[in-house]
């Protein structure tokens, strides 16, 4: 235990000290970046699980809404409330969307602004290393040049490799979350399909029996 702190105070904490007072910032950066991300991919996975269901699924659904699962059988309940026509029904579709996807969007335009934002973070301190740099190298001292030439040269190279440390991975998990933001509007779109289909047949038949009758 004692060699793993020792490690981590030479190693992990003085590069964090070597990067200067920007890795705090990229620290925070990272925290809220992650935090949503995870929360955004859950939410996806957890709570919008019916979008992954198989047309032939959606089909006997519509017909018996009891098998489905509870969030998919409380919409096609919803919706049929309102198939006494074709546009109310769509109108529902669209309240059912609405409670779903502008959220998903919201929370992927803020990710996608977090995840620009830490390697600008690291290209600042870059441009902070280099301004420590120049000034080292300005000074007449010889002991004192080195030392912030090499102080200069560690900030530079230690805030732009942790922001793309940071921002690399989180770029693939806001890649994977618009991919379920995409199959979950699929499947929004298959539904709206299947039971506009569903609903047409229905009023069809009804307009057939009233002729005869």
């Amino acid at each position: 235990m004692n060699s793993f702190f020792l490690w981590f105070q030479e190693e992990v904490w003085g590069l964090w000290v070597q990067g200067g007072g920007l890795m705090f910032v990229l620290l925070l950066i990272a925290m809220i970046l992650y935090y949503a991300t995870l929360d955004t991919y859950w939410f996806l996975k957890t709570k919008t699980m019916f979008k992954d269901t198989t047309k032939a699924s959606l089909i006997n659904w519509l017909s018996n809404p009891s098998e489905a699962d509870e969030q998919t059988s409380k919409m096609i309940s919803y919706v049929s409330e309102g198939k006494e026509t074709l546009g109310e029904a769509r109108r529902r579709f669209d309240e059912i969307r609405a409670c779903f996807l502008p959220l998903i969007d919201r929370r992927i335009t803020f990710l996608s602004l977090l995840v620009s934002t830490a390697p600008l973070a690291g290209l600042l301190g870059t441009v902070m290393g280099m301004l420590t740099t120049f000034k080292g190298l300005s000074t007449s001292s010889s002991g004192k040049t080195i030392d912030f030439v090499a102080g200069g040269i560690s900030e530079a190279l230690i805030t732009t490799q942790t922001g793309l440390i940071i921002a690399i991975p989180a770029y693939i998990m806001i890649n994977r979350i618009v991919s379920q933001r995409d199959q979950l509007e699929l499947f929004f779109t298959t539904l709206e399909s299947l039971t506009m289909q569903n609903y047409k047949g229905i009023l069809e038949t009804d307009e057939e029996e009233e002729v005869i009758l």
